[in-house]
């Protein structure tokens, strides 16, 4: 899925609260949130696989907080892999 589509997407699921307030209703599911990319994998996860054992995640950042708790001996060093 190419970036500019995806943002298309992101775009046409949201919608404002009001003009004072950042935040925005899914129009998916109803609920308001601050992170619109983080909720949109909510509804179309990717998934990021541990190189290291069988976790996988949707999100690159809760795969590194994975790889530093329970893989410490990488010291810092992390092969993501996006499955579709």
């Amino acid at each position: 899925m190419s970036p500019k589509l995806k943002t298309y997407r992101i775009a046409q699921i949201f919608e404002k609260v009001n003009s004072l307030d950042e935040r925005k209703r899914c129009l998916l599911c109803g609920k308001v949130v601050c992170n619109v990319r983080n909720h949109y994998y909510v509804h179309f996860p990717g998934k990021y696989a541990c190189s290291l054992c069988t976790a996988v995640y949707t999100r690159s950042d809760t795969l590194l907080m994975h790889c530093r708790s329970k893989h410490p001996e990488l010291n810092g060093l992390l092969v993501v892999y996006y499955v579709q």
